[in-house]
């Protein structure tokens, strides 16, 4: 049997560092973030490679990187 907490009192939480049982909704919820911040991320590289895509030529020699190395970075898909 569980105790039932009234207050935020440190007596009913559970010891810190201790495995707490993971249910579907908690798990499915930590999938949830996962791709989310999978999408962010390609969407990031996305705009990123665009962005890159743009740049002159004296701005790319700025950055160290010459045209063809940015049009092959740019045409790579999200994905990767």
């Amino acid at each position: 049997m569980s105790t039932i907490c009234t207050d935020d009192s440190d007596v009913c939480a559970p010891p810190r560092g201790a495995i707490q049982p993971r249910g579907f909704v908690s798990r499915l919820k930590a999938l949830g973030r996962l791709v989310i911040a999978w999408i962010i991320d390609r969407e990031e590289k996305r705009l990123s490679r665009i962005a890159l895509s743009e740049l002159t030529d004296g701005q790319l020699a700025d950055i160290g990187v010459t045209p063809s190395e940015a049009r092959r970075e740019a045409a790579r898909p999200f994905w990767n």
